[in-house]
């Protein structure tokens, strides 16, 4: 019976390893794949709807129009992305395309000219946002292409807590533990999605539950945009109901160890769920050095739980 659990997020993969695994890495795969991409783009992105009913972009436009909206809210190194791309996006979307959605005039004697404005407002804020959102499509991409090709021959170990017997609630998508400390897969669970596994679901979004305000002159245009924020929200609720067989296994944990795992506001979901699985006041929660020394609101938000938080002197 496994007694210890491991949280492991991103800073595990990039800064303890060396991996290239942040999101600065994923903007950095789309510069690349797409050497063309059009930052200047100032036009309105239209899909051609193909044979077999697929919408295609103009793909220089698309990955243009995309990195710059992210840019504008999350920063070059998109360090904020999964936190700006909701209402953030949607509004950066908004204020690029805003010049093509027609002011609904309500005092318009003809019934048919204001249909006709409703209408073509829902048309173009689809075709919009149904451009938009393909930064999902293209995050998978970048996943399975290149995150599930890491040669971990290249990549040293690092100095760290004994690895037996314990459990792992992975946020990444390598597979660093499997493959490099040969823990067997069934005692890991990839929460957010496995790169080798083809068939995972592969999470990433933000956690706000709120809808857009749109400019009321713009009738017509809420439902697309509103879309588009729920679109790039992330599911945390069907990852835990999808994983609930691996916490209901952590009834005997009496040892937590964290390491690279954000505590961002999105994901304290899944602390909310170890908690109710164990007795906090009974366990201890090791903090990496580098969280110890640097992040104290992660130790406050685990204290808040009623853990007993340690200094982890092993990695």
């Amino acid at each position: 019976m496994a007694r210890k659990l491991f949280i492991i997020g991103n800073g595990f993969d990039c800064y303890g390893h060396g991996l290239r695994t942040t999101y600065s890495d994923f903007r950095k795969y789309l510069v690349e794949k797409y050497p063309s991409y059009n930052y200047e783009f100032d036009g309105i992105l239209e899909s051609v709807t193909m044979p077999d009913g697929d919408e295609q972009y103009d793909m220089d436009d698309l990955i243009g129009s995309i990195i710059s909206a992210i840019d504008n809210c999350a920063g070059e190194t998109w360090g904020n992305l999964e936190a700006s791309i909701g209402i953030d996006y949607a509004n950066n979307v908004l204020d690029k395309t805003d010049w093509f959605f027609n002011d609904v005039d309500w005092n318009e004697e003809d019934d048919d000219e204001i249909k006709n404005s409703i209408y073509n407002n829902q048309d173009n804020a689809e075709s919009v946002t149904n451009g938009f959102i393909k930064i999902r499509e293209l995050f998978n991409e970048w996943v399975f292409e290149i995150l599930a090709q890491i040669d971990f021959k290249k990549v040293k170990k690092i100095r760290k807590p004994s690895f037996r017997n314990a459990l792992f609630l992975n946020f990444n998508y390598t597979s660093t533990i499997e493959d490099l400390y040969k823990v067997p897969a069934n005692r890991v669970c990839h929460i957010h999605g496995f790169a080798k596994d083809s068939k995972s679901e592969i999470l990433f979004g933000h956690g706000t539950e709120e809808n857009l305000q749109t400019p009321s002159s713009f009738f017509g245009i809420q439902d697309a945009f509103n879309s588009l924020v729920e679109f790039m929200e992330k599911d945390t609720a069907g990852a835990i109901k999808r994983n609930q067989f691996f916490f209901n296994n952590l009834n005997k944990i009496n040892r937590i160890y964290s390491y690279g795992f954000s505590f961002s506001n999105v994901d304290m979901c899944y602390i909310d769920e170890i908690s109710k699985q164990i007795n906090p006041k009974k366990v201890k929660w090791y903090f990496n050095k580098f969280d110890w020394d640097n992040n104290p609101e992660y130790i406050q938000k685990i204290r808040n739980y009623g853990y007993k938080v340690c200094k982890c002197r092993r990695w």
